[in-house]
Protein backbone atom coordinates (compact mmCIF):
# COMPACT_ATOMS: atom_id res chain seq x y z
CA UNK A 1 0.00 0.00 0.00
CA UNK A 2 1.29 3.31 -0.89
CA UNK A 3 2.42 6.05 1.56
CA UNK A 4 0.63 9.17 0.78
CA UNK A 5 1.75 12.38 1.70
CA UNK A 6 -0.24 14.58 -0.67
CA UNK A 7 -1.67 14.54 -4.12
CA UNK A 8 0.99 16.65 -5.32
CA UNK A 9 4.24 15.14 -3.58
CA UNK A 10 2.41 11.24 -4.18
CA UNK A 11 2.60 12.15 -7.83
CA UNK A 12 5.92 14.28 -8.21
CA UNK A 13 7.54 13.34 -5.41
CA UNK A 14 10.30 15.79 -4.65
CA UNK A 15 10.88 19.03 -6.82
CA UNK A 16 13.43 18.29 -9.01
CA UNK A 17 15.99 21.14 -10.47
CA UNK A 18 14.21 23.56 -13.32
CA UNK A 19 15.94 23.45 -16.18
CA UNK A 20 17.24 26.64 -16.60
CA UNK A 21 16.50 29.67 -19.21
CA UNK A 22 12.80 28.18 -20.02
CA UNK A 23 11.43 30.45 -22.32
CA UNK A 24 7.62 29.99 -24.37
CA UNK A 25 7.86 27.66 -26.82
CA UNK A 26 7.65 29.94 -30.45
CA UNK A 27 4.48 28.32 -32.50
CA UNK A 28 4.09 29.00 -36.14
CA UNK A 29 1.17 30.96 -35.77
CA UNK A 30 2.35 33.68 -32.82
CA UNK A 31 -0.43 32.09 -30.11
CA UNK A 32 1.15 31.92 -26.96
CA UNK A 33 2.07 28.12 -26.00
CA UNK A 34 -0.52 28.42 -23.10
CA UNK A 35 -4.20 26.85 -22.04
CA UNK A 36 -6.40 27.91 -19.34
CA UNK A 37 -8.19 25.67 -17.58
CA UNK A 38 -10.27 28.44 -15.44
CA UNK A 39 -13.43 29.45 -16.93
CA UNK A 40 -14.33 25.77 -18.45
CA UNK A 41 -15.43 24.25 -16.02
CA UNK A 42 -19.06 25.94 -15.93
CA UNK A 43 -20.12 23.55 -18.72
CA UNK A 44 -20.00 20.69 -16.20
CA UNK A 45 -22.61 22.01 -13.70
CA UNK A 46 -25.15 22.73 -16.18
CA UNK A 47 -27.95 19.29 -16.22
CA UNK A 48 -28.50 19.18 -19.61
CA UNK A 49 -24.67 19.46 -20.65
CA UNK A 50 -23.55 16.89 -17.61
CA UNK A 51 -26.04 14.64 -19.12
CA UNK A 52 -24.34 14.36 -22.37
CA UNK A 53 -20.72 14.62 -20.80
CA UNK A 54 -21.40 11.58 -18.69
CA UNK A 55 -23.30 9.70 -21.63
CA UNK A 56 -19.93 9.84 -23.48
CA UNK A 57 -17.59 9.17 -20.89
CA UNK A 58 -19.69 6.19 -19.63
CA UNK A 59 -19.85 4.12 -22.68
CA UNK A 60 -16.10 5.62 -23.64
CA UNK A 61 -15.51 3.72 -20.08
CA UNK A 62 -16.06 0.44 -21.28
CA UNK A 63 -13.61 -0.03 -22.91
CA UNK A 64 -10.46 -2.54 -21.95
CA UNK A 65 -6.77 -0.97 -22.12
CA UNK A 66 -4.65 -3.96 -23.92
CA UNK A 67 -1.10 -4.41 -24.99
CA UNK A 68 -1.11 -5.79 -28.72
CA UNK A 69 1.56 -6.60 -30.88
CA UNK A 70 1.04 -7.44 -34.55
CA UNK A 71 2.81 -9.93 -36.25
CA UNK A 72 2.73 -10.71 -40.32
CA UNK A 73 -0.61 -9.49 -39.83
CA UNK A 74 -2.00 -11.16 -36.00
CA UNK A 75 -2.91 -9.96 -33.17
CA UNK A 76 -0.95 -11.37 -30.41
CA UNK A 77 -2.41 -9.72 -27.05
CA UNK A 78 0.84 -8.94 -24.42
CA UNK A 79 0.56 -10.10 -21.13
CA UNK A 80 3.37 -7.29 -19.67
CA UNK A 81 3.69 -4.88 -16.76
CA UNK A 82 2.67 -2.46 -19.36
CA UNK A 83 -0.91 -3.90 -19.99
CA UNK A 84 -1.59 -5.20 -16.29
CA UNK A 85 -0.87 -1.14 -15.32
CA UNK A 86 -3.51 0.14 -17.36
CA UNK A 87 -6.02 -2.29 -17.21
CA UNK A 88 -5.96 -2.58 -13.83
CA UNK A 89 -5.09 0.80 -11.68
CA UNK A 90 -2.94 2.82 -13.62
CA UNK A 91 -2.67 5.12 -10.19
CA UNK A 92 -3.15 4.58 -6.88
CA UNK A 93 -6.50 7.13 -7.00
CA UNK A 94 -8.37 5.41 -9.86
CA UNK A 95 -9.03 2.13 -11.63
CA UNK A 96 -9.30 1.23 -15.33
CA UNK A 97 -12.73 2.45 -15.76
CA UNK A 98 -12.50 5.46 -13.67
CA UNK A 99 -9.06 6.38 -15.55
CA UNK A 100 -10.74 6.33 -18.62
CA UNK A 101 -13.51 8.28 -17.47
CA UNK A 102 -11.85 11.23 -16.52
CA UNK A 103 -9.43 11.20 -19.02
CA UNK A 104 -12.73 11.56 -21.70
CA UNK A 105 -14.73 14.08 -19.57
CA UNK A 106 -11.50 16.70 -19.08
CA UNK A 107 -11.08 15.99 -23.02
CA UNK A 108 -14.80 16.81 -23.43
CA UNK A 109 -14.84 20.28 -21.59
CA UNK A 110 -11.31 21.42 -21.57
CA UNK A 111 -10.99 20.08 -25.67
CA UNK A 112 -7.13 19.26 -24.48
CA UNK A 113 -6.12 16.72 -21.54
CA UNK A 114 -2.82 16.11 -19.95
CA UNK A 115 -1.76 13.08 -18.49
CA UNK A 116 1.49 12.63 -16.62
CA UNK A 117 3.59 9.63 -17.12
CA UNK A 118 5.26 8.37 -13.88
CA UNK A 119 8.66 6.93 -14.19
CA UNK A 120 11.17 5.42 -11.84
CA UNK A 121 14.87 6.32 -11.74
CA UNK A 122 15.61 3.69 -14.67
CA UNK A 123 13.12 5.30 -17.00
CA UNK A 124 10.11 2.40 -15.91
CA UNK A 125 6.44 3.33 -16.20
CA UNK A 126 5.22 3.02 -12.58
CA UNK A 127 1.77 4.89 -13.27
CA UNK A 128 -0.38 7.52 -15.29
CA UNK A 129 -1.79 10.53 -13.85
CA UNK A 130 -4.22 12.38 -15.63
CA UNK A 131 -3.89 16.28 -14.84
CA UNK A 132 -6.53 18.89 -14.03
CA UNK A 133 -4.14 22.18 -13.76
CA UNK A 134 -5.27 25.80 -14.06
CA UNK A 135 -2.70 26.66 -16.74
CA UNK A 136 -0.77 24.54 -18.71
CA UNK A 137 2.35 26.32 -20.66
CA UNK A 138 4.67 24.81 -23.24
CA UNK A 139 8.21 26.00 -22.27
CA UNK A 140 11.61 25.30 -24.55
CA UNK A 141 14.99 25.38 -22.41
CA UNK A 142 17.67 26.49 -25.18
CA UNK A 143 21.19 25.23 -25.81
CA UNK A 144 24.50 27.09 -26.66
CA UNK A 145 25.17 26.76 -30.12
CA UNK A 146 24.77 27.31 -34.24
CA UNK A 147 21.43 25.11 -34.32
CA UNK A 148 20.32 26.33 -31.45
CA UNK A 149 18.20 22.85 -30.47
CA UNK A 150 16.14 22.52 -27.38
CA UNK A 151 14.42 20.60 -25.37
CA UNK A 152 10.51 21.02 -24.96
CA UNK A 153 9.17 20.52 -21.74
CA UNK A 154 5.71 21.16 -20.31
CA UNK A 155 4.57 23.96 -17.25
CA UNK A 156 1.66 22.90 -15.04
CA UNK A 157 0.48 25.32 -12.57
CA UNK A 158 -2.47 23.77 -10.11
CA UNK A 159 -5.01 25.64 -7.98
CA UNK A 160 -3.50 25.06 -5.05
CA UNK A 161 -0.20 27.00 -5.83
CA UNK A 162 2.00 24.55 -6.84
CA UNK A 163 3.91 24.51 -10.25
CA UNK A 164 5.63 21.36 -12.20
CA UNK A 165 7.92 21.48 -14.99
CA UNK A 166 7.84 17.72 -17.01
CA UNK A 167 9.84 16.83 -20.14
CA UNK A 168 7.34 16.86 -23.11
CA UNK A 169 8.28 13.11 -23.47
CA UNK A 170 6.50 11.90 -20.23
CA UNK A 171 3.87 14.04 -20.96
CA UNK A 172 0.62 12.66 -23.30
CA UNK A 173 -1.68 15.32 -24.49
CA UNK A 174 -4.59 14.56 -26.33
CA UNK A 175 -6.71 17.19 -27.70
CA UNK A 176 -10.22 18.59 -29.88
CA UNK A 177 -11.12 21.16 -31.71
CA UNK A 178 -7.59 21.24 -33.17
CA UNK A 179 -7.71 24.50 -35.17
CA UNK A 180 -6.26 27.93 -34.16
CA UNK A 181 -2.97 26.83 -32.07
CA UNK A 182 -0.27 24.70 -33.48
CA UNK A 183 -0.37 22.85 -30.54
CA UNK A 184 -3.47 23.05 -28.29
CA UNK A 185 -6.95 22.32 -28.56
CA UNK A 186 -9.36 24.85 -29.43
CA UNK A 187 -11.77 26.33 -26.35
CA UNK A 188 -15.36 25.31 -26.34
CA UNK A 189 -16.22 29.27 -24.45
CA UNK A 190 -16.95 31.27 -27.49
CA UNK A 191 -19.04 28.74 -29.16
CA UNK A 192 -21.00 26.97 -26.39
CA UNK A 193 -20.80 30.07 -23.92
CA UNK A 194 -24.20 31.51 -25.57
CA UNK A 195 -26.16 28.27 -25.23
CA UNK A 196 -24.59 27.59 -21.54
CA UNK A 197 -26.23 30.86 -21.14
CA UNK A 198 -29.35 30.27 -22.09
CA UNK A 199 -29.85 26.50 -20.73
CA UNK A 200 -29.02 28.35 -17.33
CA UNK A 201 -31.32 31.38 -17.70
CA UNK A 202 -34.17 28.93 -18.51
CA UNK A 203 -33.03 26.72 -15.39
CA UNK A 204 -33.09 29.20 -12.84
CA UNK A 205 -36.51 30.47 -14.15
CA UNK A 206 -38.49 27.47 -13.97
CA UNK A 207 -37.23 27.11 -10.11
CA UNK A 208 -37.65 30.57 -9.14
CA UNK A 209 -41.09 29.89 -10.60
CA UNK A 210 -41.80 26.84 -8.73
CA UNK A 211 -40.51 28.16 -5.41
CA UNK A 212 -41.80 31.95 -5.45
CA UNK A 213 -45.46 30.72 -6.78
CA UNK A 214 -47.19 30.40 -3.75
CA UNK A 215 -45.88 32.85 -1.80
CA UNK A 216 -45.11 35.32 -4.35
CA UNK A 217 -48.51 37.43 -4.07
CA UNK A 218 -48.43 41.01 -5.27
CA UNK A 219 -50.66 43.88 -4.96
CA UNK A 220 -51.60 47.26 -3.14
CA UNK A 221 -53.20 47.43 -0.14
CA UNK A 222 -55.67 50.35 -0.04
CA UNK A 223 -56.76 52.45 3.30
CA UNK A 224 -59.81 54.50 3.65
CA UNK A 225 -58.60 58.08 4.55
CA UNK A 226 -55.01 59.60 4.51
CA UNK A 227 -52.40 58.41 6.44
CA UNK A 228 -48.62 59.90 6.85
CA UNK A 229 -46.12 57.81 4.89
CA UNK A 230 -45.07 56.42 8.35
CA UNK A 231 -48.33 55.08 9.03
CA UNK A 232 -48.56 53.18 5.35
CA UNK A 233 -44.74 51.71 5.57
CA UNK A 234 -45.29 50.30 9.04
CA UNK A 235 -48.82 48.86 7.57
CA UNK A 236 -47.00 47.31 4.85
CA UNK A 237 -44.70 45.80 7.31
CA UNK A 238 -47.67 44.54 9.20
CA UNK A 239 -49.42 42.85 6.75
CA UNK A 240 -46.19 41.40 4.94
CA UNK A 241 -44.71 39.96 8.39
CA UNK A 242 -48.19 38.07 8.89
CA UNK A 243 -48.82 37.05 5.28
CA UNK A 244 -46.26 37.12 3.18
CA UNK A 245 -43.38 34.66 3.57
CA UNK A 246 -42.29 31.02 2.84
CA UNK A 247 -44.57 29.70 5.05
CA UNK A 248 -47.80 30.81 3.39
CA UNK A 249 -48.43 28.58 1.18
CA UNK A 250 -51.91 28.47 0.53
CA UNK A 251 -51.39 32.03 -1.32
CA UNK A 252 -54.28 33.70 0.98
CA UNK A 253 -54.30 36.38 3.06
CA UNK A 254 -56.90 38.00 5.19
CA UNK A 255 -57.83 41.48 5.69
CA UNK A 256 -60.14 43.77 7.48
CA UNK A 257 -60.42 47.51 8.38
CA UNK A 258 -57.05 47.75 10.48
CA UNK A 259 -55.36 46.08 7.62
CA UNK A 260 -56.99 48.01 4.20
CA UNK A 261 -58.09 46.65 1.50
CA UNK A 262 -55.67 44.40 -0.90
CA UNK A 263 -55.93 43.91 -4.45
CA UNK A 264 -54.05 41.46 -6.34
CA UNK A 265 -51.64 42.37 -9.29
CA UNK A 266 -52.24 39.13 -12.23
CA UNK A 267 -48.26 37.95 -12.57
CA UNK A 268 -47.43 34.91 -14.56
CA UNK A 269 -44.06 33.67 -14.96
CA UNK A 270 -43.22 33.48 -18.91
CA UNK A 271 -41.72 29.84 -19.91
CA UNK A 272 -40.73 29.17 -22.87
CA UNK A 273 -43.09 26.31 -24.57
CA UNK A 274 -42.07 22.40 -25.76
CA UNK A 275 -41.18 23.17 -28.98
CA UNK A 276 -38.77 25.67 -28.15
CA UNK A 277 -37.43 23.89 -25.04
CA UNK A 278 -37.02 21.12 -27.71
CA UNK A 279 -35.58 23.29 -29.99
CA UNK A 280 -32.84 24.14 -26.68
CA UNK A 281 -31.89 20.66 -26.22
CA UNK A 282 -31.07 19.38 -29.77
CA UNK A 283 -28.42 22.49 -30.04
CA UNK A 284 -26.77 21.24 -26.90
CA UNK A 285 -27.18 17.26 -27.74
CA UNK A 286 -25.86 18.51 -31.54
CA UNK A 287 -23.06 20.29 -30.18
CA UNK A 288 -21.84 17.03 -28.08
CA UNK A 289 -22.91 15.49 -31.49
CA UNK A 290 -25.64 13.10 -29.16
CA UNK A 291 -28.85 12.06 -29.26
CA UNK A 292 -31.50 12.55 -26.49
CA UNK A 293 -32.22 8.96 -26.81
CA UNK A 294 -28.76 8.21 -26.11
CA UNK A 295 -28.85 10.46 -23.10
CA UNK A 296 -32.06 9.03 -21.66
CA UNK A 297 -31.33 5.59 -22.58
CA UNK A 298 -34.07 5.19 -24.85
CA UNK A 299 -32.03 3.59 -27.48
CA UNK A 300 -32.57 0.89 -30.19
CA UNK A 301 -29.81 -1.45 -31.47
CA UNK A 302 -29.10 1.16 -34.51
CA UNK A 303 -29.34 4.34 -32.58
CA UNK A 304 -26.83 3.15 -30.12
CA UNK A 305 -24.33 1.40 -33.04
CA UNK A 306 -24.28 5.11 -34.97
CA UNK A 307 -23.25 6.71 -31.93
CA UNK A 308 -20.61 4.37 -31.23
CA UNK A 309 -18.95 4.59 -34.46
CA UNK A 310 -19.75 8.69 -34.79
CA UNK A 311 -18.48 9.47 -31.09
CA UNK A 312 -16.76 6.46 -29.24
CA UNK A 313 -14.32 4.92 -31.66
CA UNK A 314 -12.63 7.58 -32.92
CA UNK A 315 -12.18 9.00 -29.18
CA UNK A 316 -10.86 5.13 -28.33
CA UNK A 317 -8.81 5.27 -31.61
CA UNK A 318 -7.20 8.93 -30.42
CA UNK A 319 -6.22 7.50 -27.04
CA UNK A 320 -5.11 4.32 -28.59
CA UNK A 321 -2.63 6.61 -30.63
CA UNK A 322 -1.52 8.92 -28.11
CA UNK A 323 -0.67 6.34 -25.45
CA UNK A 324 0.96 4.10 -28.22
CA UNK A 325 3.27 6.77 -28.81
CA UNK A 326 4.43 8.01 -25.80
CA UNK A 327 4.55 4.39 -24.05
CA UNK A 328 7.09 2.74 -26.27
CA UNK A 329 10.15 3.48 -27.91
CA UNK A 330 10.49 4.02 -32.01
CA UNK A 331 12.04 0.62 -32.07
CA UNK A 332 9.58 -0.72 -29.94
CA UNK A 333 6.63 0.55 -32.38
CA UNK A 334 9.02 -1.58 -35.00
CA UNK A 335 8.07 -4.50 -33.72
CA UNK A 336 4.08 -4.13 -33.93
CA UNK A 337 3.82 -3.00 -30.05
CA UNK A 338 0.43 -0.75 -29.76
CA UNK A 339 -1.90 0.42 -26.97
CA UNK A 340 -5.49 -0.15 -27.87
CA UNK A 341 -8.45 0.82 -26.54
CA UNK A 342 -10.91 -1.47 -27.48
CA UNK A 343 -14.97 -1.56 -26.94
CA UNK A 344 -16.56 -4.07 -29.31
CA UNK A 345 -19.13 -2.58 -31.32
CA UNK A 346 -20.72 -6.23 -30.88
CA UNK A 347 -21.41 -4.87 -27.28
CA UNK A 348 -24.22 -2.22 -28.17
CA UNK A 349 -25.66 -4.74 -29.97
CA UNK A 350 -29.43 -7.34 -29.32
CA UNK A 351 -28.57 -10.44 -28.06
CA UNK A 352 -30.84 -11.90 -30.81
CA UNK A 353 -27.96 -9.95 -33.22
CA UNK A 354 -24.95 -11.34 -30.86
CA UNK A 355 -27.01 -15.13 -31.80
CA UNK A 356 -26.91 -14.27 -35.19
CA UNK A 357 -23.30 -13.21 -35.57
CA UNK A 358 -21.91 -15.99 -33.95
CA UNK A 359 -23.74 -18.55 -35.76
CA UNK A 360 -22.00 -16.92 -38.51
CA UNK A 361 -18.77 -16.79 -37.52
CA UNK A 362 -17.92 -19.67 -35.10
CA UNK A 363 -17.94 -22.40 -37.35
CA UNK A 364 -14.79 -20.25 -39.28
CA UNK A 365 -12.97 -19.84 -36.45
CA UNK A 366 -12.93 -16.39 -36.08
CA UNK A 367 -14.32 -16.51 -32.04
CA UNK A 368 -12.93 -18.28 -29.39
CA UNK A 369 -15.62 -19.68 -27.18
CA UNK A 370 -14.43 -17.41 -23.97
CA UNK A 371 -15.20 -14.25 -26.41
CA UNK A 372 -18.25 -15.57 -27.34
CA UNK A 373 -19.38 -16.39 -24.13
CA UNK A 374 -17.77 -12.43 -23.46
CA UNK A 375 -21.19 -11.67 -25.72
CA UNK A 376 -23.36 -12.49 -22.97
CA UNK A 377 -21.63 -11.64 -20.43
CA UNK A 378 -20.36 -15.09 -19.08
CA UNK A 379 -17.30 -15.54 -17.20
CA UNK A 380 -14.50 -17.35 -19.35
CA UNK A 381 -13.52 -20.87 -18.55
CA UNK A 382 -10.60 -23.06 -18.69
CA UNK A 383 -9.92 -23.97 -22.29
CA UNK A 384 -11.68 -21.35 -23.27
CA UNK A 385 -9.67 -19.77 -25.42
CA UNK A 386 -9.87 -22.54 -28.07
CA UNK A 387 -11.18 -21.89 -31.33
CA UNK A 388 -13.67 -24.32 -32.90
CA UNK A 389 -13.95 -24.45 -36.79
CA UNK A 390 -15.76 -26.51 -39.08
CA UNK A 391 -14.85 -29.04 -41.40
CA UNK A 392 -17.06 -27.67 -44.05
CA UNK A 393 -14.11 -25.03 -44.24
CA UNK A 394 -10.69 -25.54 -45.59
CA UNK A 395 -7.56 -23.36 -45.41
CA UNK A 396 -6.94 -21.80 -49.31
CA UNK A 397 -3.40 -22.13 -48.85
CA UNK A 398 -4.02 -25.79 -50.07
CA UNK A 399 -7.21 -25.92 -51.82
CA UNK A 400 -6.14 -26.88 -54.37
CA UNK A 401 -4.22 -29.63 -53.37
CA UNK A 402 -7.51 -30.67 -51.03
CA UNK A 403 -9.05 -30.34 -54.13
CA UNK A 404 -6.72 -32.68 -56.80
CA UNK A 405 -6.52 -34.90 -53.78
CA UNK A 406 -9.81 -35.61 -53.24
CA UNK A 407 -10.86 -36.33 -57.33
CA UNK A 408 -7.72 -39.14 -57.27
CA UNK A 409 -8.68 -40.33 -53.78
CA UNK A 410 -5.64 -40.11 -52.07
CA UNK A 411 -4.90 -38.91 -48.94
CA UNK A 412 -5.34 -34.97 -47.86
CA UNK A 413 -2.64 -33.17 -47.38
CA UNK A 414 -1.14 -32.07 -44.31
CA UNK A 415 -2.23 -28.53 -43.17
CA UNK A 416 0.80 -26.09 -42.77
CA UNK A 417 1.77 -25.40 -38.99
CA UNK A 418 0.99 -21.41 -38.15
CA UNK A 419 5.20 -20.49 -36.53
CA UNK A 420 4.17 -16.54 -36.66
CA UNK A 421 4.65 -16.81 -32.86
CA UNK A 422 8.58 -17.68 -33.44
CA UNK A 423 8.53 -14.09 -34.41
CA UNK A 424 8.07 -12.93 -31.24
CA UNK A 425 11.43 -13.94 -30.24
CA UNK A 426 14.20 -11.14 -30.30
CA UNK A 427 11.88 -8.45 -29.89
CA UNK A 428 12.14 -5.34 -27.71
CA UNK A 429 11.38 -5.47 -23.85
CA UNK A 430 9.40 -2.50 -23.82
CA UNK A 431 10.14 0.50 -20.98
CA UNK A 432 6.79 -0.51 -18.49
CA UNK A 433 9.20 -3.80 -17.91
CA UNK A 434 7.97 -6.14 -20.47
CA UNK A 435 6.32 -7.30 -23.93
Amino acid sequence: MPSFRSMFGSIFGKVKKLPQNLKFFQLLNGYIPTVSNTNNTEVYYNFLMRACLRSIATHVAKADIKHIRYVKGDTIPQDSDIANLLSGQPNPFMNSTEFIFKLTTNLLIHNNEFVYVKQDELGNIKGFYPLNSSFVTYMESSTTGMDDTGTLFVKFNFRGGQEIIAPFEQIIHLKRDYFESDLMGSYNDNALYPLLQLTNTIHNGIINAVANGPANIRGSLHFAGTLKTADLIAKRDEVLGKFFDIQNNSGIIFTDSQTGEFKPFESKAILLDAAQMETIQKQVFGYFNISEKIVFSTYNEDELSAFYTGVISPILKQLGEAFTYKVFTDREKGYGNKIVFISSKLQYTSDKTKTSIIQYLAPTGSLTINEMRELFDLGAIEGGERRVESLNFVDVSIKNDYQMSMSKGNTLPDVPKNDDVDTLKGGETSNAGGT
